[in-house]
Formats: C-alpha cells, sequence, structure tokens
C-alpha cells in the first residue's frame, strides 16, 4: 500500500468513525421515546389508533423533508446538513417534554420529522467514502449505528419511565434524548469531516423524477417501501401488544426492542461484508425479508413470551441482512452526482412506510384484535420479498 492510499484509507475510516457515532448517538436519542411513548399516550386519555397516528406524524415530518436534506447534501454537503438537523432535533425534544395533549405530541413530532430527514446525508456521506467493494461494509458500519442506537436507547427510556409511567417520567426521558441530540451535534461538528467530492456535479432539474423510470431501482424501493412499514407497525404497537397480551411494562418493552435492535446491529456491523462477499447482496435481501415475514406471523401468534422472544430475534436477524444489502444495491443504480438523491429517494419510501404503518396498526389493533397488525405486516413482508426477487432477477 502506498503512503498516499494508506494516508486515504485512514482519513476514510475516521469518517466512517464519526458517522457512526453520529447516528448511534442520535439514534439513541430517538430510541428512548419508543417504550414509553404508548403508555403517555394512554395516560393523555388516547385509543391505540390515535397513539399510533401521532407516533406516526415523526416520519410524515421525515416524508416531506427527505428529498430536500439529500438535495441540500449535495449542493452544500453532508456535514452542514447533519449539524443543523441534530441541533433543530435537540430543540424539539424540549418542546415535546411540555405537551399535554396526543394532538400536540402528534405536531411537535411532525416537526421533529421535519429535522430528521437527514438519513439520507448520512448515507451519501457513507457511500462518498467507500468503493463497489467496500460499500457494503460501510453501509453496514453505518446502519449498525442505527441498530446500537435502538439497542440502548428503548432500554434507557424503558428504565428511565419505570413500570408506571406519567407525564414526570415522559419530560425526563425527552431531557434525556435532547442531550444526546446535542453530542451527537458536538460529535458532527468535532470529528466528521465533509466528505462530499469537490467536483461533484450538480443534477439538473427534474432527473428526481426521472428515478422512477428506473424498473429496478423503483423494485428495490418499493420492497423497503412495504417492509418499513411492516416494522413501522411493529415500533408503534408491539408496546400497547406487549402490554395486553403478556403484560409487560417498559423496561420488558425497551429490552427487547433493544434485543431486535442488537442482533441487527451485529449482523450489519460484523456480518455484512463477509455474507456478502460470501452470498452476494441479493441472497441475503431475499433472505432478510423472508425472515421478516416468518417472524411478523410467528409473533402474531405468540401466546407466551419465549414465542414472542423468538419472533423478535427472527426480525431482528431480518433486518440485520436487509438493511446493508438494500442500501449497497440502492447505492448501485446512483452515479456520483446522484448519491443524495437516489439515497433520499429511498429514504422517502421508509418514510412514507413509517407513516402509512402507525396509521394502519394502532386502528386495526383497536377494531380487529391484536394479531391482525402483525398478520398484515406479514404479507407485506411477502410482498417485498417478491420485489426483491424480482430486482435481483432483473439485474442478473
Amino acid at each position: 500500500m502506498t503512503a498516499a492510499s494508506d494516508t486515504s484509507a485512514r482519513k476514510h475510516g475516521g469518517a466512517l468513525l464519526a458517522l457512526f457515532l453520529v447516528v448511534f448517538v442520535s439514534m439513541t436519542g430517538f430510541g428512548v421515546l419508543v417504550p414509553i411513548t404508548p403508555f403517555f399516550g394512554l395516560h393523555m386519555g388516547a385509543d391505540a389508533g390515535q397513539i399510533t397516528i401521532a407516533m406516526g406524524a415523526y416520519s410524515l415530518g421525515q416524508l416531506v423533508a427527505a428529498p430536500l436534506w439529500g438535495r441540500v447534501s449535495d449542493r452544500y454537503g453532508r456535514r452542514p446538513v447533519l449539524i443543523v438537523t441534530l441541533v433543530l432535533t435537540g430543540v424539539s425534544y424540549l418542546v415535546l417534554a411540555r405537551v399535554e395533549t396526543i394532538f400536540a405530541f402528534g405536531f411537535v413530532r411532525f416537526a421533529a420529522g421535519l429535522a430528521a430527514g437527514n438519513v439520507s446525508a448520512a448515507f451519501a456521506a457513507a457511500t462518498d467514502i467507500s468503493s463497489p467493494e467496500t460499500r457494503a461494509r460501510a453501509m453496514g458500519v453505518v446502519g449498525a449505528g442505527f441498530g446500537l442506537g435502538f439497542i440502548v436507547g428503548p432500554a434507557i427510556g424503558g428504565l428511565i419511565a419505570g413500570q408506571a409511567p406519567d407525564a414526570t417520567d415522559f419530560a425526563r426521558v425527552c431531557f434525556v434524548a435532547c442531550a444526546l441530540a446535542g453530542i451527537a451535534a458536538l460529535v458532527a461538528f468535532f470529528l466528521l469531516q465533509e466528505t462530499r467530492p469537490d467536483d461533484l456535479p450538480l443534477r439538473k432539474p427534474g432527473q428526481f423524477r426521472a428515478l422512477f423510470s428506473r424498473a429496478v431501482l423503483v423494485q428495490l424501493v418499493g420492497a423497503t417501501l412495504l417492509g418499513v412499514t411492516a416494522q413501522a407497525m411493529l415500533e408503534t404497537s408491539f408496546g400497547l401488544w406487549a402490554d395486553e397480551k403478556l403484560g409487560w411494562g417498559p423496561p420488558e418493552i425497551g429490552v427487547n426492542l433493544g434485543a431486535l435492535g442488537l442482533v441487527a446491529a451485529l449482523l450489519q456491523g460484523m456480518g455484512a461484508g463477509p455474507l456478502a462477499k460470501r452470498f452476494g447482496e441479493p441472497a441475503l435481501l431475499r433472505t432478510g425479508y423472508a425472515l421478516y415475514a416468518a417472524g411478523f406471523l410467528l409473533l402474531a401468534f405468540a401466546a407466551a413470551p419465549f414465542v414472542a422472544i423468538f419472533a423478535v430475534t427472527l426480525l431482528g436477524i431480518g433486518a440485520g441482512l436487509i438493511g446493508p444489502s438494500a442500501q449497497s444495491l440502492i447505492s448501485q443504480q446512483a452515479a456520483g452526482d446522484e448519491r443524495g438523491a437516489v439515497l433520499g429517494f429511498q429514504q422517502s419510501a421508509s418514510s412514507l412506510g413509517r407513516v402509512i404503518g402507525p396509521v394502519l396498526a394502532g386502528p386495526m389493533m383497536h377494531h380487529y384484535g391484536l394479531a391482525t397488525p402483525y398478520v398484515f405486516a406479514g404479507l407485506l413482508c411477502a410482498g417485498a420479498l417478491v420485489l426483491a426477487w424480482a430486482s435481483t432477477r432483473a439485474r442478473a
């Protein structure tokens, strides 16, 4: 290895570590709210449908903002986008600590989601510093930051909230989330160097719309939409389901969601690269969606804690296989000047799924029974498997 290539490798390794820390701390701040929000909604007198819809408002904001942040990061850089949006996220948590109605909760979460549309900038930065051969590993490392954040966050949130959370407990969790967002902003400011190439050409008007004409890209993004819709149905209803079905409180819910994140993060951070080299990213993507479908259907009919834990483990394995494989395959559909736009396209689909999922999960559970959302989620994942298969056959 030459001195220049060794220096470049160290620089890219440092940027990847900084990206990992940014998304890890940011997702930890998001995750602390997950186990307590359903109970706080019940405390405010809301029903299951109102709670999950209000939780989905966050993703509606992401849906609106993700394409914008992708374009802004292509033009002005990944680093300033991440810093500004993390500061705005921290402010939103301070406001959220003061809400007293489910309507106010949903409105503030929508505003927070506008700032959280920055995920496309993080993954665009990962593509900036990776080659086609190392892209799965880079996506896996950044994805592991998300997964680990979702391990630590719910566990912290559940333990802080306790078994019978009230408004004071919710506010305390919000303050912790605010502090974590501030730490993530500081990490981005001091440790993250700009990754956007200086010679990156700007996209022409209408180029984002042209992405819809690419069959393989649309199939991959469509699979993402279905898979994330299913995942969002779980994230926003699992607390209500576990409370009613198993008698679990925020600590148990937080630990189990954290376990899901742990399995996914271990696969993404340590197994994504080796598994992709051995089996190929298309095979990992298909296997991940198959495990997703099986996990949701098993969870739908789980009547004992150990069955629910096994189902959540299957979902964690599926998430660990899907995340880096989908990100890498989608990024391969992007030219150098489209990385932010293409990943913003995927992020828009993810955000749309996170809007649709909560809108479906709560009313389904409220009107048709506890198992209904997870049966439907399993069917969505079967559809995602079909799209993933079609996209990889088209690539071949």
